[in-house]
């Protein structure tokens, strides 16, 4: 079968027909921000984390997962023996999760061990690679994500453990004002390792990497302003990888999540401007078309918008070559299992604390 030439409606017609063949054999799990025609198609949608324990709590043999790669990586960290997690374009990464890796967060975390009196907890956001979040499980620290940040912060804080916080510097800041953390405890660490000048490095409390999601960069003050000026009776969310001048602007921050319940929850007469991905805002915008809802500024996630219909159709095409033996399977995400078992800790490890279990 030729889909190249297929129309928009044919693809989306194979796909809805290849899951009425498949039944819960196949699965397809779409993160907020992806375009809206796969979003309509996806078996359940939501932020990178809510998406991979979704993916774990399914039965289903294939899942082809809208996203990015550390969406998929997470999911096949978390996945049962026997599934595959499939990507529609391997090519759809993360900048912000590339600015950092393994070696890289060891030699951190080295070298601030040198220079501050307290042992370093790693704490690694989310949005990252299999080899942070498996760096993170072996030396004691924990994955996190934008929601549940400042809990797993409080948790290493008081056993009197100093924090490295990578890869998003912005999450970082914006945990470490919220809990109160005085400035000159608070150091940036520089991509090559430098540690941000005129700070109390001895007895810092966190160490944030100089990280950034390149779409939530993107936001300033001034947008804020603009906003205000236009839509003065609307309210401003943002997501928590905003900068902290923006976020001290706003009304209220949080996670991708956070903000699609938040706005589920309003009434139909409220406004609203949102800052973060703007596939995802115009998306709501459709839905709750009787609000009024605005970017704060358009801003895209590249990689985001490289799953596309057509090559969602094409995962599925190989996944029915493949049961027909005559291929195999395209674009498997799969860890090697000495990164999936420290990474499951980190994550375990996070779950504990977010619940509340000792560890």
């Amino acid at each position: 079968m030729n889909l190249t030439n297929c129309t928009e409606n044919q693809l989306i017609d194979y796909i809805k027909d290849a899951k009425r063949r498949l039944g819960n054999r196949l699965i397809i799990p779409a993160h907020h921000y992806i375009r809206r025609e796969l979003v309509e198609l996806a078996d359940f949608t939501g932020d990178s984390y809510k998406l991979a324990v979704d993916v774990s709590r399914t039965e289903a043999e294939f899942i082809v997962f809208c996203g990015v790669r550390f969406m998929a990586e997470s999911a096949s960290i978390l996945a049962k023996p026997g599934q595959h997690i499939l990507l529609p374009d391997l090519d759809a990464g993360c900048p912000m999760a590339d600015m950092i890796d393994e070696n890289t967060a060891e030699a951190a975390v080295n070298k601030i061990s040198e220079v501050c009196s307290r042992e370093i907890a790693p704490l690694v956001y989310m949005n990252s690679y299999a080899d942070s979040k498996s760096f993170c499980g072996r030396r004691g620290g924990a994955v996190c994500t934008s929601s549940n940040a400042e809990k797993l912060v409080r948790y290493y804080l008081e056993r009197n453990k100093s924090i490295f916080f990578f890869p998003d510097y912005h999450l970082g800041r914006n945990v470490a004002e919220k809990l109160g953390i005085d400035k000159s405890l608070i150091v940036r660490v520089g991509r090559d390792l430098s540690l941000e000048e005129d700070k109390n490095i001895r007895e810092a409390k966190m160490f944030l990497w100089d990280g950034y999601c390149p779409v939530h960069q993107e936001f300033n003050t001034d947008d804020v302003k603009s906003a205000r000026e236009k839509y003065p009776d609307a309210k401003i969310i943002v997501h928590p990888e905003s900068k902290h001048e923006v976020v001290e602007l706003i009304d209220m921050s949080g996670s991708t999540q956070y903000i699609y319940d938040t706005i589920k929850k309003e009434t139909e007469d409220s406004s609203w401007i949102i800052g973060t991905e703007v596939t995802f805002v115009n998306r709501i915008a459709e839905e709750f078309s009787s609000m009024v809802i605005a970017p704060l500024k358009p801003s895209p996630c590249h990689d985001m918008l490289k799953i596309s219909l057509l090559n969602t159709a094409k995962i599925i095409l190989s996944i029915d070559s493949y049961l027909k033996g005559e291929m195999n399977l395209i674009n498997e995400i799969t860890v090697d299992d000495k990164l999936k078992e420290n990474a499951r800790i980190a994550l375990n490890r996070m779950i504990d604390i977010v619940e509340g279990r000792e560890i």
